[in-house]
């Protein structure tokens, strides 16, 4: 694939950056950052854009906070004056970063996702007798600087830009960071994606296997027999280890005849039929009541209140739980 040039003067664009801040701040009007900055959306873009164009704008000092949804993970919000830029970058690089990937890959991407990544997976298991699921360890906080850039620079040839993604990459800390991509921000996502790409690729293209379904870091390789399978997974392992780097989280790798059930991404798969697992049933629930929430204190807007409720009530329809999806929605509201 040829690597693209001439990017910059569209990411830097008042049009642009105006265009980002408005993506920036769809859920956020509540948190105090976002009004201030929209109140003078033209002002501070124009600065925006100065900044960019002389090279004097730098990443801002960011937040972390944990949760547990299930396992506890560290979040990173970058101010929202950095999340706009964010968008504005990712905006431009999206389409040319989508082109490279293969179809079997979900996250973070337009037109994928969830639903779409478990209906996949469950065809495969009906195609093939047995399945092999592997996990990256410590996926965001192992990927170093240097391999996330070099993904970028397979496609991008535009060195003001990519001085931009690696000035985001690296964060504000000094002396700056090697490893480890941000848990949060827009560009890991993306960047997280684009690293496993290539392994995407020699998954397909070069181990030749049957089946094949990636959600950000959790992958399933489907294939006749356990010893395939148990061939691929030492060839993953090293691939991992030399290419990029990182490595499996032994304890969460699975190989198993598909009638046994595929644990995916909260959910049990079964050639036959799909159940939501009880963890993350609850949190499931959980998420329903925080939508509510937002909604009732102008935290979300109503199309995207309605959009986040019918996700849920799509992924419990998908799961043959039309009995429960009846009973949450008829449930009263939380108190607020």
């Amino acid at each position: 694939m040829r690597r693209v040039g001439y990017l910059w003067e569209r990411v830097v664009s008042f049009e642009n950056l105006m265009a980002a801040a408005r993506r920036a701040s769809l859920g956020k009007r509540s948190a105090l950052s976002a009004p201030r900055f929209l109140e003078r959306a033209e002002l501070e873009c124009v600065a925006l854009e100065r900044e960019l164009s002389d090279g004097t704008w730098r990443p801002s000092p960011v937040t972390t906070f944990e949760i547990h949804d299930p396992k506890k993970r560290t979040i990173t919000v970058a101010p929202f004056r950095d999340q706009v830029v964010h968008h504005a970058l990712i905006h431009v690089l999206e389409p040319i970063f989508e082109r490279r990937m293969v179809a079997h890959s979900y996250a973070c991407r337009r037109g994928k996702g969830t639903l779409r990544a478990l209906r996949h997976a469950r065809t495969m298991l009906r195609r093939h007798p047995w399945f092999l699921k592997l996990d990256v360890a410590s996926f965001f906080a192992s990927v170093e600087h240097g391999v996330a850039m070099a993904a970028a620079e397979r496609l991008v040839k535009d060195k003001r830009l990519l001085r931009l993604l690696s000035q985001i990459v690296a964060g504000p800390s000094e002396p700056p960071s090697l490893i480890g991509l941000p848990l949060g921000f827009l560009t890991s996502q993306w960047l997280a994606n684009l690293v496993l790409d290539p392994l995407d690729h020699w998954i397909l293209e070069q181990l030749h296997i049957a089946g094949y379904v990636r959600y950000m870091d959790d992958l399933v390789l489907f294939g006749p027999d356990r010893a395939t399978l148990r061939e691929a997974r030492e060839q993953v392992e090293a691939y991992l280890a030399e290419k990029l780097h990182l490595r499996l989280k032994e304890r969460a790798t699975v190989l198993s005849p598909s009638a046994g059930g595929l644990p995916f991404l909260g959910w049990m798969l079964y050639p036959g039929a799909i159940r939501l697992r009880p963890e993350n049933l609850r949190r499931y629930r959980w998420r329903l009541r925080q939508r509510r929430r937002q909604w009732a204190l102008g935290q979300r807007s109503t199309q995207q209140y309605r959009e986040g409720v019918a996700s849920l009530f799509d992924l419990l329809e998908a799961g043959g739980a039309r009995a429960l999806k009846r009973r949450w929605a008829n449930e009263p509201w939380p108190d607020l």
